[in-house]
């Protein structure tokens, strides 16, 4: 019943037979349909086959059938297939709430909003979806600045950053009109306020810190 261009949920995915019938019927009538599949961690049990082979999860077991499932389909196919695929778990936020120390309002602005053990990639992502951006775009990294969907959105991850850096993400040449930098990642007030003015006589106008 679907289009060749439309998405297909199923929140109740078990080992991801949809996503396996998603992407046959688009090698059948060479559609670009897309999946999202939704899957709890219900697990194998120890005993079972499926944890022994390593797949300690119904979820796992499904992130494996996309696998072979779309390798065997591409090896036959004519069509042009992008069987690619992401996984996302859900957390919680990678920030940290601000509750600053009233007797040491000084102190409190020094501490990092970054939680321990989240990567850039976890603060992408997280960036992504706060300011309304696919998450199936490419992402392009450059150092520890990230080019999401050709330049839809920049993120910079810096830390003790000048101005200097705004030769770096001019040099991308794309058609960014956004920027998110970390709030700590300026090595001073004054480049922070040199490099939102850089940026915006170059047309970027949205300036965001996290």
């Amino acid at each position: 019943t679907t289009k060749d261009d439309e998405i297909v949920m199923d929140f109740f995915s078990g080992t991801a037979s949809t996503a396996h019938a998603t992407m046959e019927l688009n090698s059948e009538d060479g559609g670009n349909r897309k999946y999202i599949m939704v899957q709890l961690p219900e697990p194998t049990g120890e005993d079972s086959v499926a944890y022994k082979e390593g797949y300690p999860t119904i979820a796992e077991i499904a992130k494996e059938r996309i696998r072979r499932s779309g390798k065997k389909i591409l090896d036959n196919s004519e069509n042009d297939l992008d069987v690619g695929f992401k996984v996302f778990k859900l957390d919680s936020s990678n920030l940290k709430k601000w509750e600053p120390d009233y007797d040491d309002i000084e102190q409190s602005m020094l501490i990092e909003t970054v939680k321990d053990g989240r990567s850039n990639e976890d603060l992408v992502y997280e960036i992504m979806l706060k300011e309304g951006i696919d998450l199936t775009l490419p992402i392009e990294q450059h150092d520890k600045i990230y080019s999401v969907g050709k330049g839809a959105l920049i993120i910079c991850l810096n830390d003790n950053i000048t101005k200097d850096i705004c030769d770096d993400i001019l040099k991308l040449k794309s058609r960014m009109t956004r920027v998110v930098f970390k709030d700590k990642g300026f090595a001073s007030d004054s480049d922070k306020t040199n490099i939102i003015e850089t940026l915006r006589v170059n047309g970027i106008t949205e300036f965001i810190t996290i």
